[in-house]
């Protein structure tokens, strides 16, 4: 009989950072060394939860900037009412309620560096900002008459990265050429699977420094069959669940709450006139299936047919849907879907 994995016996948990021995995390590593001796701006593209942040947090910590502040920002977070005072600053009395002077992004992160997270998200309007921003290295706040300068190394990140937003005409070609001096790709977790191991060690020691725990057998087999689109932070996510209901500091199959391969029921794509059935509209020869499949099918289907009919232009798609491109992004990851 298989015994136990011990993953975790110590006191002491490393900060958040970029592991595994794969060949892909180690070309990624190579480059990140060799991206940290210049000053260039860089864009990182790469699924959620697939370490972008890390990549930049490691950019900065092995670069001549490391001395300075590391500042991050989500640009698909702040209301594009505010996007001026947050990046810029603003002076006292520039619109009402602004009693003191504040300090804007690339203030704090002067001397240092600046991640812009989910770049593609900023509006028109303020991408010509920021790219006056870059082009002249100098800012002025809201309500004030003079700029100031900032020596700032921009790194940005984006999911499916900024070529499709300017082939989509969502973002500016000038501004895409500014960012996009260096590409680097953050690989999937699908993509990595035999950093499995190094990466669930890593995180139960940052979960539970001061706990031996231990895989039971079949944990790793489950985990290398699950396809991850939340990436490690949905290993994360599923670890910390697991150390709830572990006993005895062991995680077991059925604490992880996935399904097993024999109960997971394949999704056909099947028309939803036909899966639909409600009293008055006749019976259906659709099958009877589990409530949340077929929701999320549905749902699915209906993504598709806004994506096909906006030609996959995620803005009009998600105003046809009602929702906020973020939330239409963080669906198709959800459910698999690919821009085409």
């Amino acid at each position: 009989m298989s015994k136990p994995h011990i993953l975790v016996a110590g006191e002491h948990a490393a900060p958040p950072q970029l592991c595994g021995d794969s060949a892909s995390m180690q070309a990624l590593r190579a480059q990140i060394s060799r991206i940290a001796r210049c000053t260039a701006p860089v864009a990182i593209r790469g699924e959620s939860g697939s370490g972008k942040e890390l990549a930049a947090r490691a950019i900065h910590a092995q670069g001549a900037r490391a001395g300075g502040p590391f500042v991050a920002v989500n640009c698909g977070a702040i209301p594009e009412a505010l996007m001026e005072v947050e990046f810029f600053g603003c002076r006292a009395g520039a619109y009402t309620g602004a009693l003191h002077e504040r300090q804007g992004l690339f203030q704090a992160a002067d001397g240092g560096s600046l991640l812009l997270d989910e770049v593609d998200d900023l509006p028109l309007a303020m991408q010509v900002k920021l790219l006056r921003v870059l082009q002249e290295r100098r800012v002025c706040k809201l309500g004030g008459s003079s700029d100031e300068a900032v020596d700032v190394r921009i790194l940005c990140a984006s999911q499916q990265g900024l070529a499709r937003g300017v082939a989509a005409g969502t973002f500016r070609q000038d501004l895409y050429y500014r960012l996009n001096v260096i590409e680097l790709a953050v690989p999937a977790l699908r993509e990595r699977l035999g950093d499995l191991e190094v990466l669930c060690r890593t995180i139960l020691l940052r979960l539970a420094p001061r706990l031996a725990v231990m895989l039971a057998p079949g944990v790793l087999a489950l985990l290398a069959r699950h396809g991850f689109p939340g990436n490690v932070r949905e290993l994360e996510n599923l670890l910390e669940r697991a150390l709830a209901f572990a006993d005895g500091g062991v995680i077991t199959p059925d604490g992880l709450g996935l399904p097993s391969p024999a109960a997971v029921l394949p999704l056909k794509p099947v028309a939803l006139e036909r899966q639909l059935c409600l009293p008055g509209m006749g019976k259906s020869e659709a099958p009877v299936v589990p409530l949340a499949q077929y929701l999320c099918q549905a749902e699915r289907e209906m993504i598709l047919l806004a994506l096909r009919q906006s030609r996959y232009h995620r803005a009009r798609a998600a105003q046809q849907l009602g929702i906020s491109v973020r939330q239409l992004r963080y669906k198709m990851q959800k459910l698999n879907l690919q821009e085409s």
